[in-house]
């Protein structure tokens, strides 16, 4: 079984909170488990791609497991955090916050 592949990520700050982005393609919102903490966003994803089997000519995406260690330059509130996927990216987005505690896992819509 090969290993996961981490994706590559964008982290950025604006309106009071951090957004983590992440391009997962061929990831289901069902398959996606994104755990946050005040300091880190987690992700463990299965991607999968209905053409797996083709003979490929040039194959620069990743099919199979994603697992991804975001550190975050600012504490956040996991409890408030969100989880969105849209055309193959998802985004986590968390409220600043310096009392933020615990870990959260929020439902990828």
């Amino acid at each position: 079984m090969p290993e996961p592949v981490t994706p590559p990520a964008n982290v950025y700050e604006g309106s009071g909170q951090l957004s983590v982005a992440l391009p997962i393609p061929g990831a289901h919102r069902e398959n996606i488990d994104v755990a946050v903490s005040p300091t880190a966003v987690v992700v463990h994803a299965e991607c999968k791609y209905p053409q797996e089997a083709q003979h490929y000519h040039r194959h620069d995406w990743w099919v199979g497991a994603v697992e991804a260690r975001v550190e975050l330059p600012r504490r956040v509130d996991p409890a408030r955090s969100r989880a969105t996927l849209n055309l193959g990216v998802l985004v986590v987005i968390a409220p600043l916050s310096e009392d933020g505690a615990g870990e959260h896992h929020p439902t990828v819509e």
